[in-house]
């Protein structure tokens, strides 16, 4: 794979284009993560009380949702946001990986997987005494995503 970089001062808006034999995985996990890139700077607007806040993405370890809110916790904090998961799992950079139905978790934050092979398995995040649980069906998924940090 070859990288260049072409400089022009004539266009608006700066551009990444990938071009590629095949579109294979590889190729998509570099769009993903390249999109994650420019993501990982941006900010969730959250609310607590009558307060708004403006969490920048790497200060989340993990969201939930818990009837029909979804709550965003940091290392000691916990808010709310009007956003849907679903809409949320699009909108976060890549190191946001969804671990369960109604849970998405910040992978750079994890610290320990405690494995449980009958049921979910216990996360633990650095600097946090907060827990969270990764279903079966996303712990094999999880462990790669891991892998790839």
């Amino acid at each position: 794979m070859k990288f260049r970089i072409e400089v022009d001062e004539n266009i608006s808006e700066n551009e990444i284009v990938l071009r590629c034999k095949n579109l294979d995985e590889d190729m998509l996990e570099l769009q993903r993560q390249l999109s994650g890139i420019t993501k990982a700077s941006g900010a969730l607007e959250v609310f607590s009380g009558e307060a708004d806040y403006y969490l920048k993405f790497s200060e989340i370890i993990f969201l939930e949702t818990d009837g029909g809110l979804v709550i965003v916790h940091t290392k000691d904090q916990i808010f709310h946001t009007k956003q849907k998961l679903y809409e949320l799992e699009e909108l976060l950079p890549f190191y946001f990986f969804r671990v369960s139905k109604s849970t998405i978790l910040n992978t750079k934050e994890i610290r320990c997987i405690h494995k449980n092979i009958t049921g979910a398995s216990e996360i633990e995040f650095a600097g946090s005494m907060k827990k969270s649980y990764v279903s079966r069906n996303y712990y094999k998924p999880l462990l790669e995503k891991m892998k790839q940090q």
